[in-house]
């Protein structure tokens, strides 16, 4: 059966995990990746996972802040067009038709980044 690691995404014997790596579901391989590799995966999935919720939290929002105030680009970016996605609608249901009507850019960019998927896909 084995246990699923959460940065490669894959499902991985248990042989492939460690002591701690069992507890963190992360497998020897992705724990030989450099650090910062692997903060900028979670937080990618972090950021990904709100425009899964049915609701953006006051507390997702204030985390979002924090998350654009990041060292790396990339983070910086997501968090920033999710973000203004939760101050707009941080309600699921019609978010993307709302989006549509009132803010065809952000619709837009939540495309070319690929955050689109995150909302249809659970």
């Amino acid at each position: 059966m084995g246990q699923y690691c959460r940065i490669c995404g894959r499902n991985r014997p248990n042989e492939k995990f460690s002591g701690k790596g069992h507890s963190k579901h992360i497998c020897k391989e992705c724990t030989r990746m450099p650090k910062k590799e692997r903060e900028e995966i979670e937080k990618k999935d972090e950021i990904f996972g709100y425009l899964k919720q049915s609701h953006i939290s006051q507390k997702n929002i204030t985390r979002l802040q924090k998350l654009v105030l990041s060292d790396i680009e990339s983070i910086k970016k997501l968090a920033g067009i999710v973000l203004e996605v939760a101050e707009i609608t941080p309600y699921k249901k019609r978010r993307l038709k709302n989006l549509a009507r009132e803010r065809r850019d952000l619709l837009e960019k939540l495309e070319v980044t690929g955050l689109i998927y995150a909302h249809h896909y659970y």
